[in-house]
């Protein structure tokens, strides 16, 4: 790895970071998980698992008529992540 590739690999996940946050608060303007959260998320699963978990959040937040604490919003969308990692993962692993 060189230099540059760390750079742009540091300033990829500033971006993808900065596209969840602004996402999030685009559905939920009422509070923010932060950018710390969302790099946790992204530690631990890909962008696009993130941005899914994200709409299936907001998604439940609609039907609880908009009910749901920050708390319950971010333990609810790190638990539809990681099932659908797990989901993910065991499908790999058949498919292996």
């Amino acid at each position: 790895m060189t230099p540059q590739d760390l750079k742009q690999q540091i300033e990829n996940r500033r971006e993808e970071i900065l596209a969840l946050c602004n996402f999030w608060h685009s559905l939920f303007p009422e509070f923010s998980a932060g950018a710390m959260q969302m790099r946790v998320w992204l530690d631990l699963h890909t962008f696009d698992r993130t941005v899914y978990a994200i709409k299936r959040t907001a998604a439940k937040n609609a039907k609880l008529n908009g009910a749901m604490t920050l708390e319950h919003a971010v333990r609810f969308c790190s638990k539809v992540a990681n099932v659908k990692k797990a989901k993910q993962e065991a499908t790999e692993g058949v498919a292996a």
